[in-house]
């Protein structure tokens, strides 16, 4: 296993169709576990933190990565850009680089497995595939949980299940969550209404880069809120179900839109290519919500372009990502700019 600073670019899942395609765009499984014996990192000091880090890493690299593919980095070690980077891609959080110290992330670059070290918890292990793969998703995870836990003691308790920094993670520590593209609940005002059900059913409802982010590009992220009381397979099968329902209500409204509303939607999706063309510079939220229109112009055989990967697109538009692009430092302005040009490109158009 190697420990690097080089950036890497377009995780596999991000390139690569899955069941359920074009509506699920993506399914993680997470899971969250914390080390026997060591304060947890909200609450650990500087010796604390290398010391879990450091038999985290070493069991990682023990019972994990036999292959040597696994890439392991240092937070510190990091520069702005890189740790922005591997949150656009997903393969940390956005909040995975406000505190440096004692945090590594181990990555596998070709199968977007990776172990996070004392972010909000010693251990967050993830597992992302392309489209609604999340019995494959959680027992990616759970082999790569099962492997360290051969070298470390988790904290666990009988009745409670494992023990994590937030409440709502104790129990069986699995998050199970999917990407969904869903431009016509949007359009046709049902989405709050799909939200709302959602919620009853114990459904977490967020934003392209989860908890704390807002929706951009009718793309949204739903993840199961209960974690304690009930099997990891009864997770699993529950999201499966959810997500196949919300997947069915989007085809019956673009149906709706293509019944009722045909010049209307042929409208808006045409505006938006328009745009999308012309543009000179495009900030990220517009951006976004412009190749949603599009992709949905697209999949609906409105538009006359090729279809795309409205996931590799809308990472790869993203600020550290453009950046990489240009190979310079650039202002917000060039940014922006940069964007509608490099839109173009990647749509083809």
């Amino acid at each position: 296993m190697s420990r690097s600073k080089k950036t890497e670019t377009g995780s596999a899942w991000l390139k690569t169709k899955g069941p359920g395609y074009p509506l699920v765009l993506s399914c993680r499984a997470r899971l969250a576990r914390n080390l026997e014996g060591l304060p947890f990192p909200n609450a650990a000091g500087e010796e604390d933190l290398e010391r879990a880090r450091g038999m985290v890493l070493e069991s990682v690299s023990r019972r994990v990565s036999d292959n040597h593919d696994w890439d392991i980095r240092f937070a510190e070690e990091l520069t702005r850009d890189e740790l922005t980077s591997m949150a656009e891609e997903h393969l940390t959080s956005t909040s995975f680089g406000e505190r440096s110290q004692g945090r590594a992330v181990a990555l596998s670059w070709k199968d977007s497995r990776s172990v996070t070290v004392n972010e909000e918890d010693h251990v967050r292990i993830q597992a992302i595939l392309p489209g609604a793969q999340f019995m494959k998703a959680w027992k990616t995870a759970d082999k790569i949980d099962s492997s360290i836990e051969g070298e470390v003691q988790y904290c666990f308790d009988q009745k409670l299940g494992y023990l994590t920094s937030c409440a709502s993670n104790v129990g069986t520590g699995l998050r199970v969550s999917a990407m969904l593209h869903l431009p016509a609940l949007v359009t046709t005002g049902e989405i709050a209404r799909t939200i709302s059900a959602l919620g009853q059913a114990g459904i977490y409802v967020r934003g392209f880069y989860g908890e704390g982010s807002g929706v951009a590009g009718n793309l949204f992220q739903i993840s199961n809120r209960q974690t304690l009381g009930c099997t990891e397979e009864f997770i699993v099968q529950n999201m499966d179900r959810i997500v196949q329902q919300v997947v069915d209500n989007e085809r019956t409204s673009r149906k709706m839109m293509l019944r009722d509303a045909p010049l209307d939607l042929s409208d808006r999706v045409y505006r938006s290519l328009g745009i999308v063309e012309r543009a000179r510079r495009i900030g990220l939220f517009e951006a976004l919500e412009l190749i949603s229109l599009v992709k949905l112009g697209v999949e609906m055989e409105l538009l006359p372009i090729s279809d795309f990967n409205l996931l590799e697109v809308g990472v790869g538009i993203g600020p550290s990502h453009l950046k990489k692009t240009t190979g310079k430092e650039t202002s917000e302005e060039e940014i922006d700019r940069e964007r509608a040009i490099h839109l173009r490109s990647m749509l083809d158009i």
